[in-house]
């Protein structure tokens, strides 16, 4: 899966070309001029074309904000649908990640891919009430 570049590493007060955005936020120039198609917006008066910092920092913070999708307390996120989805018949594994956090995992009801959610080690007890959960260490939740 491609990298979400950071908006972050881009100074407001600064122009850039389009081979320095790119440089700064480690893609490639294909991937600003597709950015540009898709509606940011240029300083075309003199050659080079220049982005304005804060318009190329605002344009990508739009699109990741376009990005997230929100989920429901009994609902993961479908890595095929790309969208929300219950899991078939409410059931999940849940794998531990690190000490704070765990994975769940589930089948999506609609197109049978895999399904996706991060939680807190905290939410198990409320997650138990919504899914059926077998854990990672073969016990049922």
């Amino acid at each position: 899966m491609a990298k979400r570049p950071n908006s972050r590493v881009i100074r407001a007060a600064r122009t850039y070309t389009i081979d320095e955005a790119a440089t700064a936020l480690g893609v490639s120039t294909g991937t600003v001029r597709s950015w540009v198609k898709a509606g940011l917006p240029l300083m075309k008066s003199q050659r080079p074309f220049l982005i304005l910092g804060d318009t190329l920092r605002s344009f990508l913070q739009d699109r990741a904000a376009g990005a997230k999708v929100t989920l429901q307390p009994d609902q993961l996120y479908c890595l095929t649908c790309k969208a929300a989805r219950t899991p078939m018949g409410h059931m999940v594994d849940c794998i531990p990640q690190t000490d704070k956090t765990a994975r769940l995992l589930g089948l999506c009801d609609v197109c049978g891919g895999t399904c996706n959610r991060m939680i807190g080690n905290a939410q198990i007890e409320q997650i138990v009430r919504i899914f059926s959960v077998a854990m990672k260490d073969g016990s049922t939740a």
